[in-house]
């Protein structure tokens, strides 16, 4: 069984097979993510829209991605951390391997440059495990969605 971790980057870039990959993949294992989001975390983590930049891992069983993740840089630092990880999935075959996520969760650790941050909904599963890896709650998060809004007016 071939084993891989693969690192993507501005520098690295992806080409349009790798780019396809990637979105298929998150888009099939982030159910809850809308696929407009998931390009646009991996846009911005491989500027290919202005952004700080950012990374996006993988880890591969022959070829096969079974877990990724992708991490946007912010541009500040204090207050916010300097690092987001804005999407983590594992593919359903290996629901019951979260080693799998958790390495790849320590690589972005140690390859991000300062803190990183994890947003996620209140109920998602990788909190539990962020949580048991060290990761501590910190703030809420209150979103006031001015569409919700103009729609309300609208009636």
């Amino acid at each position: 069984m071939e084993r891989s971790i693969q690192m993507y980057n501005a520098f690295s870039g992806v080409n349009p097979f790798e780019n396809i990959s990637l979105l298929n993949f998150f888009r099939v294992h982030t159910p809850d993510t809308e696929y407009r989001a998931i390009q646009e975390a991996l846009d911005y983590a491989l500027k290919n829209k202005p952004s700080f930049g950012g990374f996006v891992l993988t880890y591969s069983i022959n070829s096969r991605i079974v877990a990724g993740v992708v991490v946007n840089k912010t541009g500040m630092q204090g207050f916010k951390s300097e690092n987001l990880l804005v999407l983590a999935a594992l593919h359903e075959d290996f629901k019951s391997q979260t080693t799998f996520l958790e390495e790849l969760i320590n690589k972005a650790v140690d390859y991000a440059d300062g803190d990183i941050a994890i947003y996620a909904k209140p109920n998602h599963p990788a909190l539990m495990m962020a949580k048991r890896m060290g990761f501590k709650e910190q703030f809420v998060e209150l979103k006031f969605q001015k569409a919700a809004l103009a729609a309300k007016v609208r009636v």
